[in-house]
Protein backbone atom coordinates (compact mmCIF):
# COMPACT_ATOMS: atom_id res chain seq x y z
CA UNK A 1 0.00 0.00 0.00
CA UNK A 2 0.92 3.47 -1.24
CA UNK A 3 0.58 6.25 1.50
CA UNK A 4 0.67 9.88 1.45
CA UNK A 5 0.95 12.82 4.06
CA UNK A 6 0.82 15.74 3.92
CA UNK A 7 4.32 17.26 5.98
CA UNK A 8 6.62 19.85 6.44
CA UNK A 9 10.09 20.51 5.27
CA UNK A 10 12.08 18.02 4.01
CA UNK A 11 9.25 15.44 4.96
CA UNK A 12 10.18 11.85 6.26
CA UNK A 13 9.27 9.72 8.91
CA UNK A 14 10.14 12.51 11.88
CA UNK A 15 8.84 15.82 10.20
CA UNK A 16 5.71 17.61 11.02
CA UNK A 17 2.07 16.72 9.70
CA UNK A 18 1.13 20.10 7.99
CA UNK A 19 -2.37 21.04 9.49
CA UNK A 20 -3.39 22.12 5.70
CA UNK A 21 -3.65 19.31 3.13
CA UNK A 22 -3.50 21.51 0.23
CA UNK A 23 -0.95 24.13 1.48
CA UNK A 24 1.99 21.45 2.92
CA UNK A 25 5.64 22.01 1.69
CA UNK A 26 5.87 18.13 0.56
CA UNK A 27 3.93 15.04 0.31
CA UNK A 28 5.86 12.30 1.91
CA UNK A 29 4.84 8.97 0.73
CA UNK A 30 5.37 5.41 2.06
CA UNK A 31 4.86 1.88 1.34
CA UNK A 32 3.76 -0.35 4.00
CA UNK A 33 4.05 -4.18 3.21
CA UNK A 34 2.95 -6.97 5.52
CA UNK A 35 2.75 -4.21 8.27
CA UNK A 36 6.04 -2.81 7.99
CA UNK A 37 7.52 0.06 5.87
CA UNK A 38 9.62 -1.02 3.38
CA UNK A 39 10.42 2.31 1.21
CA UNK A 40 9.52 6.13 1.48
CA UNK A 41 10.10 9.12 -0.48
CA UNK A 42 8.91 13.17 -0.71
CA UNK A 43 7.32 14.81 -3.74
CA UNK A 44 7.13 18.74 -3.84
CA UNK A 45 3.60 19.77 -2.96
CA UNK A 46 3.70 21.60 -7.07
CA UNK A 47 -0.32 22.22 -6.24
CA UNK A 48 -2.44 25.44 -7.23
CA UNK A 49 -2.20 27.44 -3.75
CA UNK A 50 1.21 27.83 -5.38
CA UNK A 51 0.72 28.76 -8.81
CA UNK A 52 0.95 25.63 -10.67
CA UNK A 53 -2.02 23.96 -13.04
CA UNK A 54 -2.82 20.75 -10.59
CA UNK A 55 -4.76 20.51 -7.38
CA UNK A 56 -2.41 18.51 -4.74
CA UNK A 57 -5.38 15.83 -4.72
CA UNK A 58 -4.38 15.32 -8.63
CA UNK A 59 -0.76 15.38 -7.87
CA UNK A 60 -1.18 12.38 -5.74
CA UNK A 61 -4.01 10.66 -8.11
CA UNK A 62 -1.39 10.70 -10.80
CA UNK A 63 1.35 9.48 -7.91
CA UNK A 64 -0.71 6.12 -7.93
CA UNK A 65 -1.06 6.23 -3.94
CA UNK A 66 -3.67 4.27 -2.33
CA UNK A 67 -4.62 5.77 0.88
CA UNK A 68 -4.15 9.98 2.11
CA UNK A 69 -3.05 10.16 6.05
CA UNK A 70 -4.11 13.67 7.10
CA UNK A 71 -5.34 15.84 9.85
CA UNK A 72 -7.84 17.75 7.75
CA UNK A 73 -9.01 18.18 4.20
CA UNK A 74 -11.30 20.27 2.47
CA UNK A 75 -14.61 18.70 0.18
CA UNK A 76 -13.60 19.06 -3.36
CA UNK A 77 -10.03 16.97 -2.48
CA UNK A 78 -11.77 14.22 -0.45
CA UNK A 79 -14.25 13.69 -3.27
CA UNK A 80 -11.69 14.00 -5.89
CA UNK A 81 -9.27 11.14 -3.69
CA UNK A 82 -12.41 8.87 -2.64
CA UNK A 83 -13.77 8.93 -6.77
CA UNK A 84 -10.03 7.62 -7.79
CA UNK A 85 -10.29 5.02 -5.08
CA UNK A 86 -8.20 6.30 -2.25
CA UNK A 87 -8.52 5.73 1.34
CA UNK A 88 -8.44 8.85 3.30
CA UNK A 89 -7.88 8.71 6.90
CA UNK A 90 -7.58 11.55 9.33
CA UNK A 91 -5.25 11.41 12.41
CA UNK A 92 -4.49 13.79 15.44
CA UNK A 93 -0.86 12.71 14.66
CA UNK A 94 1.54 15.54 14.96
CA UNK A 95 4.84 13.68 13.06
CA UNK A 96 4.54 11.46 9.75
CA UNK A 97 6.04 8.27 11.95
CA UNK A 98 3.27 8.22 14.51
CA UNK A 99 0.56 8.69 11.38
CA UNK A 100 1.62 5.57 9.73
CA UNK A 101 1.97 3.65 12.84
CA UNK A 102 -1.52 4.47 13.59
CA UNK A 103 -2.82 3.51 9.70
CA UNK A 104 -0.44 -0.36 10.61
CA UNK A 105 -2.21 -0.45 13.91
CA UNK A 106 -5.53 0.20 12.51
CA UNK A 107 -6.13 3.38 14.72
CA UNK A 108 -6.10 5.94 11.80
CA UNK A 109 -9.87 6.95 11.12
CA UNK A 110 -11.80 6.42 7.68
CA UNK A 111 -13.19 10.11 6.81
CA UNK A 112 -16.45 10.55 5.60
CA UNK A 113 -17.49 14.10 3.35
CA UNK A 114 -18.93 15.11 6.75
CA UNK A 115 -15.80 15.84 8.07
CA UNK A 116 -14.46 17.74 5.89
CA UNK A 117 -12.60 21.37 6.84
CA UNK A 118 -14.64 23.79 7.58
CA UNK A 119 -12.44 26.24 6.76
CA UNK A 120 -11.47 25.06 3.84
CA UNK A 121 -15.59 24.49 2.88
CA UNK A 122 -15.79 28.47 3.43
CA UNK A 123 -12.92 29.42 1.07
CA UNK A 124 -14.18 27.10 -2.00
CA UNK A 125 -16.43 30.07 -3.63
CA UNK A 126 -15.39 33.39 -2.15
CA UNK A 127 -16.98 36.31 -2.66
CA UNK A 128 -15.77 38.49 -5.22
CA UNK A 129 -15.31 41.35 -2.59
CA UNK A 130 -12.94 39.21 -0.44
CA UNK A 131 -10.86 38.33 -2.95
CA UNK A 132 -8.34 41.66 -3.72
CA UNK A 133 -7.00 42.08 -7.36
CA UNK A 134 -3.57 41.80 -7.98
CA UNK A 135 -3.86 42.13 -11.87
CA UNK A 136 -2.55 39.65 -14.81
CA UNK A 137 0.01 37.40 -13.70
CA UNK A 138 0.26 37.85 -10.03
CA UNK A 139 -0.66 34.71 -7.97
CA UNK A 140 -1.74 35.21 -4.55
CA UNK A 141 0.36 32.49 -3.16
CA UNK A 142 4.24 30.90 -3.08
CA UNK A 143 3.83 31.08 -7.11
CA UNK A 144 5.31 34.50 -6.87
CA UNK A 145 3.82 35.94 -10.20
CA UNK A 146 3.98 32.41 -12.35
CA UNK A 147 0.06 31.96 -11.65
CA UNK A 148 -2.30 33.28 -14.70
CA UNK A 149 -3.97 35.78 -11.92
CA UNK A 150 -5.72 35.74 -8.61
CA UNK A 151 -6.25 32.20 -7.66
CA UNK A 152 -9.74 31.04 -5.99
CA UNK A 153 -8.30 29.95 -2.44
CA UNK A 154 -8.49 32.60 0.26
CA UNK A 155 -5.84 34.95 1.27
CA UNK A 156 -2.54 35.25 0.70
CA UNK A 157 -0.48 32.32 1.82
CA UNK A 158 2.70 34.08 4.35
CA UNK A 159 6.22 34.07 2.18
CA UNK A 160 8.55 30.96 3.82
CA UNK A 161 12.17 30.88 3.24
CA UNK A 162 13.74 28.04 1.35
CA UNK A 163 14.54 25.22 3.26
CA UNK A 164 17.86 22.83 3.74
CA UNK A 165 17.85 20.11 2.03
CA UNK A 166 17.53 18.07 5.95
CA UNK A 167 16.89 20.04 9.07
CA UNK A 168 20.34 20.79 10.99
CA UNK A 169 21.17 17.64 12.04
CA UNK A 170 21.70 16.74 16.04
CA UNK A 171 23.38 13.76 16.61
CA UNK A 172 24.08 12.43 19.94
CA UNK A 173 27.46 11.63 21.46
CA UNK A 174 27.88 8.12 20.55
CA UNK A 175 28.05 5.75 23.26
CA UNK A 176 31.21 3.59 23.97
CA UNK A 177 31.39 0.51 22.20
CA UNK A 178 30.40 -3.18 23.41
CA UNK A 179 33.16 -5.48 24.82
CA UNK A 180 34.23 -8.05 22.23
CA UNK A 181 33.94 -7.30 18.51
CA UNK A 182 31.65 -5.77 16.37
CA UNK A 183 31.53 -3.91 13.25
CA UNK A 184 31.29 -0.62 12.11
CA UNK A 185 30.30 0.79 8.74
CA UNK A 186 31.34 4.09 6.74
CA UNK A 187 30.59 5.67 3.90
CA UNK A 188 33.03 5.90 1.69
CA UNK A 189 33.86 8.16 -0.77
CA UNK A 190 35.51 5.78 -3.49
CA UNK A 191 36.68 2.25 -3.87
CA UNK A 192 36.35 1.97 -0.35
CA UNK A 193 39.37 0.91 2.40
CA UNK A 194 41.13 2.33 5.30
CA UNK A 195 42.76 4.85 2.92
CA UNK A 196 39.79 5.89 1.36
CA UNK A 197 37.85 8.57 2.39
CA UNK A 198 34.39 9.52 4.36
CA UNK A 199 31.56 10.31 1.94
CA UNK A 200 29.49 13.48 2.36
CA UNK A 201 26.36 11.03 1.53
CA UNK A 202 25.37 8.03 2.99
CA UNK A 203 22.58 6.45 0.81
CA UNK A 204 24.02 7.15 -2.67
CA UNK A 205 27.68 7.04 -1.90
CA UNK A 206 29.83 4.34 -4.01
CA UNK A 207 31.09 1.74 -1.80
CA UNK A 208 30.75 0.95 2.50
CA UNK A 209 33.63 0.10 4.19
CA UNK A 210 33.17 -2.88 6.73
CA UNK A 211 35.60 -2.95 9.65
CA UNK A 212 35.63 -5.52 12.99
CA UNK A 213 37.18 -4.24 15.47
CA UNK A 214 38.13 -6.12 18.88
CA UNK A 215 39.14 -3.85 21.81
CA UNK A 216 41.77 -1.45 19.91
CA UNK A 217 42.36 -3.05 17.19
CA UNK A 218 41.07 -3.70 13.41
CA UNK A 219 40.81 -7.25 12.79
CA UNK A 220 39.11 -7.07 9.25
CA UNK A 221 38.25 -4.96 6.28
CA UNK A 222 35.58 -5.69 4.15
CA UNK A 223 34.45 -3.19 1.29
CA UNK A 224 30.62 -3.96 -0.15
CA UNK A 225 29.57 -2.02 -3.22
CA UNK A 226 26.90 0.11 -2.93
CA UNK A 227 24.21 -1.69 -4.89
CA UNK A 228 21.42 1.00 -4.22
CA UNK A 229 23.28 3.91 -5.57
CA UNK A 230 21.05 4.19 -8.41
CA UNK A 231 17.56 3.18 -6.86
CA UNK A 232 15.25 5.50 -7.49
CA UNK A 233 13.71 5.57 -4.28
CA UNK A 234 13.75 4.23 -0.84
CA UNK A 235 17.64 4.30 -0.71
CA UNK A 236 18.21 5.76 2.58
CA UNK A 237 15.82 1.99 4.40
CA UNK A 238 17.81 0.16 1.82
CA UNK A 239 20.93 0.74 2.67
CA UNK A 240 20.51 0.28 6.32
CA UNK A 241 18.94 -2.52 6.33
CA UNK A 242 21.60 -4.26 4.10
CA UNK A 243 24.28 -2.69 6.94
CA UNK A 244 22.02 -4.89 9.44
CA UNK A 245 22.20 -7.48 7.75
CA UNK A 246 26.05 -7.36 8.04
CA UNK A 247 25.85 -7.08 11.36
CA UNK A 248 27.04 -3.58 11.52
CA UNK A 249 26.56 -1.65 15.15
CA UNK A 250 28.03 1.99 13.95
CA UNK A 251 27.53 3.33 10.86
CA UNK A 252 29.81 6.77 10.24
CA UNK A 253 29.02 9.42 7.26
CA UNK A 254 29.33 13.17 6.63
CA UNK A 255 25.54 13.33 6.47
CA UNK A 256 22.26 10.99 6.81
CA UNK A 257 18.46 11.63 5.36
CA UNK A 258 15.30 10.95 7.82
CA UNK A 259 14.56 7.84 6.19
CA UNK A 260 18.03 6.72 7.35
CA UNK A 261 17.78 7.92 10.44
CA UNK A 262 14.67 6.24 11.40
CA UNK A 263 15.58 3.12 10.37
CA UNK A 264 18.83 2.90 11.73
CA UNK A 265 16.96 3.61 15.30
CA UNK A 266 15.07 0.52 14.54
CA UNK A 267 17.58 -1.81 14.00
CA UNK A 268 19.73 -0.18 17.34
CA UNK A 269 22.52 0.82 15.16
CA UNK A 270 24.64 4.39 15.99
CA UNK A 271 25.09 7.03 13.65
CA UNK A 272 28.10 8.93 13.70
CA UNK A 273 28.80 12.11 11.84
CA UNK A 274 31.91 12.92 10.57
CA UNK A 275 33.47 15.44 8.54
CA UNK A 276 33.23 14.29 4.87
CA UNK A 277 37.46 13.93 3.25
CA UNK A 278 38.61 12.86 6.63
CA UNK A 279 40.20 9.30 5.63
CA UNK A 280 38.49 5.84 7.30
CA UNK A 281 41.01 5.08 8.99
CA UNK A 282 41.55 7.97 11.09
CA UNK A 283 37.84 8.28 11.51
CA UNK A 284 37.82 4.38 13.23
CA UNK A 285 40.23 5.71 15.51
CA UNK A 286 39.02 9.07 16.53
CA UNK A 287 34.94 8.56 16.58
CA UNK A 288 35.11 4.68 17.15
CA UNK A 289 38.27 3.32 18.83
CA UNK A 290 38.91 6.49 20.69
CA UNK A 291 35.77 5.93 22.63
CA UNK A 292 37.32 3.04 24.54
Amino acid sequence: MKVAIPSNMPGGPDAAISPHFGRCDVFTLVEIKNGKITSGSTIDNRGMHFGFDKTPAEILVSSGVDAVVAQGMGPKALELLGQSGIKIYFSSAQTVGKAVRELIEGKAKLATPEEACKESRSAVEPSPTSMPFFGPGRGMGRGMGRGMGPQPYGPPYPPMPSPAPYPPQQMQKPSPPPTGRFKAGVASQGPGGLDDTVSPIFGRCSSFTIIEIEGKDIKNVKVLSNQFVSAPRGVGIAVVQMLANEGVKFILAGRFGPWASSTSNQFGIQMIMVPPGVRIRDAINQYIIGLR
